[in-house]
Protein backbone atom coordinates (compact mmCIF):
# COMPACT_ATOMS: atom_id res chain seq x y z
CA UNK A 1 0.00 0.00 0.00
CA UNK A 2 0.97 3.17 -1.55
CA UNK A 3 2.28 4.89 2.47
CA UNK A 4 1.05 8.75 1.44
CA UNK A 5 -2.17 7.07 0.88
CA UNK A 6 -2.28 5.44 4.43
CA UNK A 7 -0.90 9.09 5.67
CA UNK A 8 -4.02 10.81 4.07
CA UNK A 9 -6.27 8.33 6.17
CA UNK A 10 -4.90 9.54 9.42
CA UNK A 11 -6.10 13.24 8.68
CA UNK A 12 -9.37 14.53 10.21
CA UNK A 13 -12.10 16.40 9.17
CA UNK A 14 -14.14 19.04 10.82
CA UNK A 15 -16.16 15.89 11.77
CA UNK A 16 -13.57 13.39 12.77
CA UNK A 17 -11.24 16.05 15.04
CA UNK A 18 -11.29 15.48 18.20
CA UNK A 19 -9.78 18.82 19.14
CA UNK A 20 -9.35 18.80 23.16
CA UNK A 21 -10.88 14.97 23.49
CA UNK A 22 -8.37 13.61 21.51
CA UNK A 23 -6.55 12.65 24.84
CA UNK A 24 -10.10 11.14 25.95
CA UNK A 25 -9.76 9.16 22.77
CA UNK A 26 -6.72 7.92 22.98
CA UNK A 27 -7.63 6.51 26.52
CA UNK A 28 -10.20 4.11 25.23
CA UNK A 29 -8.56 0.75 24.59
CA UNK A 30 -6.47 -0.25 21.65
CA UNK A 31 -7.72 -3.77 20.26
CA UNK A 32 -10.20 -2.83 17.05
CA UNK A 33 -12.68 -5.28 18.55
CA UNK A 34 -12.45 -3.38 21.62
CA UNK A 35 -13.42 -0.04 19.62
CA UNK A 36 -15.65 -0.98 18.08
CA UNK A 37 -17.47 -3.15 20.99
CA UNK A 38 -17.30 1.07 22.84
CA UNK A 39 -18.95 2.51 19.82
CA UNK A 40 -21.77 0.45 19.59
CA UNK A 41 -22.04 0.53 23.75
CA UNK A 42 -22.74 4.17 23.12
CA UNK A 43 -25.27 4.47 20.44
CA UNK A 44 -29.06 3.19 19.73
CA UNK A 45 -30.01 3.60 16.40
CA UNK A 46 -33.33 5.64 15.73
CA UNK A 47 -35.06 2.65 14.10
CA UNK A 48 -35.25 0.91 16.93
CA UNK A 49 -37.65 3.25 18.56
CA UNK A 50 -40.37 2.47 15.14
CA UNK A 51 -39.60 -1.30 14.67
CA UNK A 52 -39.33 -4.26 17.01
CA UNK A 53 -35.93 -4.77 18.19
CA UNK A 54 -34.72 -8.93 18.27
CA UNK A 55 -35.63 -10.16 21.70
CA UNK A 56 -31.70 -10.84 22.85
CA UNK A 57 -31.18 -6.74 21.69
CA UNK A 58 -34.19 -5.32 23.55
CA UNK A 59 -34.14 -7.33 26.57
CA UNK A 60 -30.44 -8.30 27.42
CA UNK A 61 -28.69 -5.15 25.00
CA UNK A 62 -30.65 -2.25 25.27
CA UNK A 63 -32.40 -2.60 28.14
CA UNK A 64 -36.32 -1.05 28.29
CA UNK A 65 -37.22 1.08 25.48
CA UNK A 66 -39.92 2.89 28.12
CA UNK A 67 -37.05 4.64 30.02
CA UNK A 68 -36.34 6.59 27.19
CA UNK A 69 -36.89 10.19 28.25
CA UNK A 70 -39.91 11.73 26.25
CA UNK A 71 -37.93 14.97 25.83
CA UNK A 72 -35.46 14.05 23.68
CA UNK A 73 -35.75 13.29 20.33
CA UNK A 74 -35.96 9.92 19.07
CA UNK A 75 -33.89 10.82 16.37
CA UNK A 76 -30.98 12.57 17.59
CA UNK A 77 -28.29 12.98 14.41
CA UNK A 78 -28.98 16.57 13.33
CA UNK A 79 -27.85 16.70 17.26
CA UNK A 80 -24.47 15.25 16.58
CA UNK A 81 -23.16 15.63 13.31
CA UNK A 82 -19.27 15.92 14.82
CA UNK A 83 -17.12 13.47 16.93
CA UNK A 84 -16.83 16.01 19.41
CA UNK A 85 -20.58 16.82 19.67
CA UNK A 86 -21.19 13.14 20.12
CA UNK A 87 -18.67 12.62 22.90
CA UNK A 88 -20.10 15.34 24.49
CA UNK A 89 -23.06 14.06 24.25
CA UNK A 90 -21.74 11.05 25.35
CA UNK A 91 -20.03 12.24 28.78
CA UNK A 92 -23.62 14.56 28.90
CA UNK A 93 -25.53 11.69 29.91
CA UNK A 94 -23.08 10.12 31.80
CA UNK A 95 -19.87 11.69 33.46
CA UNK A 96 -17.62 8.57 33.59
CA UNK A 97 -17.64 8.33 29.65
CA UNK A 98 -18.18 5.32 27.82
CA UNK A 99 -19.27 1.85 29.74
CA UNK A 100 -20.97 -1.43 29.15
CA UNK A 101 -24.30 -2.17 29.21
CA UNK A 102 -25.85 1.33 29.26
CA UNK A 103 -29.55 1.43 29.44
CA UNK A 104 -31.29 3.54 26.05
CA UNK A 105 -31.72 6.84 28.66
CA UNK A 106 -28.07 6.99 28.49
CA UNK A 107 -27.16 6.22 25.06
CA UNK A 108 -27.35 8.90 22.12
CA UNK A 109 -29.21 8.01 19.48
CA UNK A 110 -28.00 8.13 16.17
CA UNK A 111 -27.85 6.34 12.87
CA UNK A 112 -24.66 4.63 10.91
CA UNK A 113 -23.16 7.57 9.70
CA UNK A 114 -22.29 9.38 13.02
CA UNK A 115 -21.01 5.63 14.53
CA UNK A 116 -18.94 5.50 11.16
CA UNK A 117 -17.37 8.91 11.97
CA UNK A 118 -16.83 8.35 15.50
CA UNK A 119 -15.66 4.81 15.02
CA UNK A 120 -13.39 6.52 12.38
CA UNK A 121 -11.91 9.51 14.79
CA UNK A 122 -11.12 6.89 17.05
CA UNK A 123 -8.67 4.85 15.11
CA UNK A 124 -7.43 7.91 13.61
CA UNK A 125 -6.40 9.53 16.91
CA UNK A 126 -4.62 6.11 17.39
CA UNK A 127 -2.69 6.25 14.32
CA UNK A 128 -4.53 3.46 12.45
CA UNK A 129 -5.76 5.02 8.75
CA UNK A 130 -9.43 4.28 8.83
CA UNK A 131 -11.94 5.50 6.39
CA UNK A 132 -15.66 5.73 6.35
CA UNK A 133 -17.96 4.04 3.56
CA UNK A 134 -21.30 5.28 2.11
CA UNK A 135 -23.27 1.91 0.72
CA UNK A 136 -25.61 -0.68 1.55
CA UNK A 137 -25.24 -3.62 3.83
CA UNK A 138 -27.00 -6.90 3.38
CA UNK A 139 -28.13 -7.10 7.30
CA UNK A 140 -29.02 -10.78 7.02
CA UNK A 141 -26.92 -13.38 5.67
CA UNK A 142 -28.07 -14.57 2.09
CA UNK A 143 -27.73 -11.27 0.44
CA UNK A 144 -31.55 -10.92 -0.25
CA UNK A 145 -31.50 -7.30 0.17
CA UNK A 146 -29.02 -4.55 0.69
CA UNK A 147 -30.07 -0.81 2.82
CA UNK A 148 -28.88 2.06 2.79
CA UNK A 149 -25.75 2.04 5.13
CA UNK A 150 -22.32 3.58 6.39
CA UNK A 151 -19.56 1.37 7.45
CA UNK A 152 -16.11 1.56 7.98
CA UNK A 153 -12.41 0.18 6.41
CA UNK A 154 -9.41 0.28 8.72
CA UNK A 155 -6.06 -0.78 7.65
CA UNK A 156 -4.68 -3.57 9.11
CA UNK A 157 -0.67 -3.12 9.33
CA UNK A 158 -0.23 -6.40 10.42
CA UNK A 159 -2.24 -8.28 7.46
CA UNK A 160 -1.65 -5.41 4.94
CA UNK A 161 -5.20 -4.85 3.96
CA UNK A 162 -7.98 -2.85 4.12
CA UNK A 163 -10.98 -4.58 6.63
CA UNK A 164 -14.53 -4.01 6.53
CA UNK A 165 -16.47 -3.13 10.26
CA UNK A 166 -19.71 -2.22 11.10
CA UNK A 167 -19.95 -0.64 14.42
CA UNK A 168 -23.70 -0.09 13.77
CA UNK A 169 -24.74 -3.37 13.58
CA UNK A 170 -25.07 -6.04 16.28
CA UNK A 171 -23.59 -9.43 14.83
CA UNK A 172 -21.11 -9.32 17.67
CA UNK A 173 -23.72 -9.84 20.57
CA UNK A 174 -26.34 -12.01 18.51
CA UNK A 175 -23.65 -14.33 16.94
CA UNK A 176 -25.88 -15.12 14.03
CA UNK A 177 -23.72 -14.94 10.96
CA UNK A 178 -20.02 -16.77 12.61
CA UNK A 179 -17.96 -13.93 11.53
CA UNK A 180 -17.03 -10.59 13.53
CA UNK A 181 -18.72 -7.41 12.74
CA UNK A 182 -15.36 -6.09 12.84
CA UNK A 183 -13.79 -8.01 10.28
CA UNK A 184 -16.87 -8.92 7.49
CA UNK A 185 -16.82 -10.56 4.42
CA UNK A 186 -16.71 -7.85 1.68
CA UNK A 187 -19.97 -9.80 -0.16
CA UNK A 188 -22.08 -7.95 3.05
CA UNK A 189 -21.94 -4.87 1.43
CA UNK A 190 -22.20 -2.96 -1.78
CA UNK A 191 -20.19 0.19 -2.64
CA UNK A 192 -21.89 2.95 -3.95
CA UNK A 193 -20.37 2.88 -7.10
CA UNK A 194 -20.81 -0.85 -7.61
CA UNK A 195 -24.36 0.17 -7.26
CA UNK A 196 -24.49 3.26 -9.26
CA UNK A 197 -22.79 1.27 -12.45
CA UNK A 198 -25.08 -1.37 -11.51
CA UNK A 199 -28.02 0.60 -12.13
CA UNK A 200 -26.72 2.96 -15.13
CA UNK A 201 -26.00 -0.36 -17.06
CA UNK A 202 -28.81 -2.05 -16.35
CA UNK A 203 -26.90 -5.19 -14.71
CA UNK A 204 -27.12 -4.78 -11.11
CA UNK A 205 -28.28 -8.05 -9.39
CA UNK A 206 -28.24 -7.05 -6.28
CA UNK A 207 -32.09 -5.75 -4.82
CA UNK A 208 -31.20 -2.14 -3.25
CA UNK A 209 -33.73 -0.65 -0.27
CA UNK A 210 -33.27 3.32 -1.10
CA UNK A 211 -35.21 5.99 1.20
CA UNK A 212 -35.54 7.75 -1.91
CA UNK A 213 -38.72 8.02 -4.22
CA UNK A 214 -36.12 7.25 -7.12
CA UNK A 215 -33.72 4.52 -6.49
CA UNK A 216 -31.03 6.38 -8.87
CA UNK A 217 -31.18 9.18 -7.10
CA UNK A 218 -30.77 7.53 -3.76
CA UNK A 219 -27.82 5.67 -5.00
CA UNK A 220 -26.36 8.95 -6.21
CA UNK A 221 -27.15 10.78 -3.00
CA UNK A 222 -24.94 7.63 -1.58
CA UNK A 223 -21.90 8.03 -4.93
CA UNK A 224 -21.50 11.82 -3.41
CA UNK A 225 -20.86 10.73 0.22
CA UNK A 226 -18.63 7.89 -0.53
CA UNK A 227 -16.61 10.41 -2.70
CA UNK A 228 -16.84 13.25 0.17
CA UNK A 229 -16.35 10.17 2.56
CA UNK A 230 -13.06 9.08 0.64
CA UNK A 231 -11.32 12.64 1.03
CA UNK A 232 -11.50 12.32 4.61
CA UNK A 233 -15.62 15.12 4.58
CA UNK A 234 -17.84 12.80 6.17
CA UNK A 235 -20.85 15.19 4.99
CA UNK A 236 -24.12 14.69 6.74
CA UNK A 237 -26.85 12.61 4.61
CA UNK A 238 -28.99 15.89 3.79
CA UNK A 239 -25.70 17.10 1.92
CA UNK A 240 -25.76 17.07 -1.39
CA UNK A 241 -24.17 18.83 -4.61
CA UNK A 242 -25.78 22.47 -5.50
CA UNK A 243 -26.20 21.37 -9.17
CA UNK A 244 -28.08 18.59 -7.94
CA UNK A 245 -30.89 20.36 -5.76
CA UNK A 246 -33.74 19.88 -8.42
CA UNK A 247 -32.77 16.32 -8.84
CA UNK A 248 -31.40 13.86 -11.03
CA UNK A 249 -33.92 13.75 -13.10
CA UNK A 250 -32.45 17.67 -14.29
CA UNK A 251 -29.55 16.10 -15.53
CA UNK A 252 -28.21 15.22 -19.48
CA UNK A 253 -26.27 12.11 -20.40
CA UNK A 254 -23.54 13.88 -20.43
CA UNK A 255 -23.90 15.00 -16.56
CA UNK A 256 -24.85 11.27 -15.79
CA UNK A 257 -21.33 10.11 -18.13
CA UNK A 258 -19.40 12.31 -15.80
CA UNK A 259 -20.89 10.46 -12.29
CA UNK A 260 -20.51 7.27 -14.62
CA UNK A 261 -16.38 7.98 -14.27
CA UNK A 262 -16.29 9.25 -11.00
CA UNK A 263 -17.81 6.11 -10.03
CA UNK A 264 -15.51 4.56 -11.91
CA UNK A 265 -12.67 6.01 -9.97
CA UNK A 266 -14.65 5.08 -6.80
CA UNK A 267 -14.81 1.30 -7.58
CA UNK A 268 -10.82 1.36 -6.58
CA UNK A 269 -10.18 4.37 -4.45
CA UNK A 270 -6.48 3.35 -4.00
CA UNK A 271 -5.74 2.79 -7.45
CA UNK A 272 -6.98 5.98 -8.83
CA UNK A 273 -6.56 8.39 -5.55
CA UNK A 274 -4.60 11.04 -7.36
CA UNK A 275 -7.66 11.18 -9.92
CA UNK A 276 -9.87 11.17 -7.24
CA UNK A 277 -7.56 14.33 -5.78
CA UNK A 278 -7.94 15.67 -8.98
CA UNK A 279 -11.87 15.82 -8.99
CA UNK A 280 -11.96 16.90 -5.38
CA UNK A 281 -9.79 19.82 -6.01
CA UNK A 282 -10.37 21.10 -9.55
CA UNK A 283 -14.17 19.96 -10.29
CA UNK A 284 -16.32 22.46 -8.41
CA UNK A 285 -20.03 21.20 -8.70
CA UNK A 286 -18.98 18.00 -7.09
CA UNK A 287 -18.01 19.39 -4.22
CA UNK A 288 -20.25 22.98 -3.56
CA UNK A 289 -22.47 21.58 -1.13
CA UNK A 290 -26.00 22.54 0.19
CA UNK A 291 -29.05 21.31 2.13
CA UNK A 292 -32.47 20.66 2.80
CA UNK A 293 -32.51 24.45 4.74
CA UNK A 294 -30.48 26.25 2.32
CA UNK A 295 -33.17 24.91 -0.02
CA UNK A 296 -36.29 26.62 1.45
CA UNK A 297 -33.87 29.77 2.24
CA UNK A 298 -33.07 30.09 -1.49
CA UNK A 299 -36.36 29.69 -2.54
CA UNK A 300 -38.07 32.35 -0.27
CA UNK A 301 -35.13 34.87 -1.07
CA UNK A 302 -34.56 34.21 -4.96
Amino acid sequence: MNEEILRHYLETSIYTYAGAYKDFLLSLPDEIPSIGRCVCDQITHPSMYFTEPSPYLKDAYFGKFSSYPKHRFKNEDELYITVVSMIAGVRYLEETGPGEGKDVARRITVSCRQASVLFSAILKAKGIPCRSRAGFMDFGDAGESYLEHWVNEYWDFGERRWVLADVDGYYEYEERFGYSQFDLPWRKFVTASEAWLGLRKHALDKKLDVFAPDLLEGVCEYLFMDFHALMNNEIFYSYQPLYLRDGIQSLGEPELRELDGLAELLKEPDENMERIKDMWNHNEKLYVLTNNTQNIYQDVFR
